[in-house]
């Protein structure tokens, strides 16, 4: 039997359809690559940067090895490539390890059990040094049900030293320790065995550098005094609910959400969860399965009957005539559900005035964190300070908003209530080349 004949028509295409794509994008990535891999990745002389070729792994004995280095040196740079596309979790196909005497490429796909390297990325005794590794470190959470420890994340660092967030690897390696770095392969077929000399090179690059960088924002944190929410932040990011489908919470996340009334919520809540478990069955990613637009318009427009869905724009065929019936059953069970158990409503829309004021003070936030060497993309998002707004005028009930928890109430938020009061005053200046905030 075709084992495409269920899937729903975006994944019925012939089978090289997405592989030819894949493989268009991987031979531009090389050629890009190869034209900039001799002028681009001349590696500096630093400390803490191996400037030697990596050791590609796959075998048992030598996995076990490597870990037990990683582990007594106490502190490692990781990293991960993948293909996401195509699969309900993504393929795993290198891991990239380096410390200051090592780089080592894991190869996934030979014979080797990982499970010894997501006990090792949560081992709190070993510290991890990522760059915008919540991807990396998702799959710790999948194989073991807990968390990562002890995770440096250099993006997340980055923002809070007085440089941009988000920002890329390549700009931050070259800003911290003046290594260029070449094209990336963001497309590249990281499945093929073997491996090609320029994914070898650009996989070690990866985490080549990392520990140098590390060790300069340490130092930079310090100064400024923002190691503990740098440790604060890294935490939060290996919070396991952020790795988990949550079937309370993940159809606020589908595009659309915000502005559907409770009972239609209710019904954006039972298609999501519907679509999560067929799209698993089918091994395929939930958005492939079936679009944000689509679920939305379903939402938006319940359907009572399944000879009503063949009208809805974007639902795949196959999947109108696989699973309308449970198209219908999910629409029918929201739409009966008694109101108590309903989606909250969304806060009210802000009048004009106020959201003037919110955008204002969104404004002066914003300078305020730029003056303290705060990013304030990292901080808070404009829909974060009118949340905040609305809660210090007592206009939402709830629990505390974003800029009243953890680390950005103690950086921010406690003194945007003390401004908003008129107890403070800020004072901005432009002074080494930098904006600096000064309180009163």
């Amino acid at each position: 039997m075709d084992s495409n004949a269920n899937r729903p028509a975006k994944d019925r295409r012939p089978p090289s359809f997405r592989a030819h794509h894949r493989a268009r994008s991987h031979d531009s990535a090389h050629a890009d690559a190869a034209l900039s891999a001799d002028d681009s990745n001349v590696r500096p002389d630093l400390p803490l940067v191996h400037r030697g070729e990596a050791e590609l792994v796959t075998t048992e004995p030598h996995f076990h090895r490597l870990l037990d280095e990683l582990r007594s040196d106490g502190s490692f740079a990781y990293d991960t490539e993948f293909i996401g596309e195509l699969t309900y979790y993504p393929q795993l196909c290198v891991v990239q390890v380096a410390s200051h005497r090592r780089i080592a490429l894991i190869d996934p796909l030979a014979s080797i059990d990982l499970r010894p390297l997501w006990e090792l990325l949560a081992d709190p005794a070993v510290e991890k040094i990522v760059h915008a590794g919540e991807q990396d470190i998702e799959p710790v959470v999948r194989h073991l049900n807990r968390p990562a420890a002890n995770v440096f994340d250099t993006q997340i660092a980055a923002g809070l030293i007085g440089l941009p967030y988000p920002v890329s690897l390549s700009k931050l390696v070259v800003e911290l320790t003046g290594a260029k770095l070449g094209k990336g392969l963001t497309f590249s077929h990281w499945d093929q065995r073997p491996l090609s000399p320029i994914q070898l090179r650009y996989a070690a690059d990866d985490v080549r550098y990392l520990p140098a960088a590390r060790a300069e924002m340490g130092r930079r944190l310090d100064a400024l005094g923002h190691a503990g929410w740098a440790r604060e932040e890294c935490t939060a990011m290996c919070d396991t609910s952020l790795y988990r489908f949550d079937p309370e919470a993940s159809y606020l996340r589908v595009r659309g959400a915000a502005s559907l009334p409770p009972r239609n919520l209710a019904v954006l809540r039972e298609l999501t969860n519907w679509r999560d478990a067929a799209a698993r069955a089918h091994d395929v990613p939930p958005r492939t399965f079936l679009k944000d637009e689509v679920l939305a318009d379903l939402a938006k427009n319940p359907v009572k009957s399944a000879d009503k869905l063949a009208r809805v724009r974007g639902l795949p065929r196959p999947v109108e005539h696989q699973y309308g019936a449970e198209i219908v059953e999910a629409t029918s069970r929201a739409m009966s559900m008694p109101a108590p158990n309903l989606p909250s409503a969304r806060e009210p829309e802000p009048t004009a005035s106020e959201k003037f004021r919110s955008d204002a003070l969104f404004a002066a936030a914003q300078c305020i964190c730029a003056g303290l060497s705060l990013d304030p993309s990292l901080v808070a998002s404009r829909q974060d300070v009118s949340e905040f707004y609305r809660h210090v005028g007592g206009k939402s009930a709830g629990e505390a908003p974003h800029l009243l928890r953890g680390w950005r109430k103690e950086a921010v938020g406690d003194l945007l209530i003390e401004f908003l009061a008129g107890k403070r005053k800020v004072g901005l200046a432009w002074a080494d080349d930098a904006l600096r905030a000064t309180t009163t």
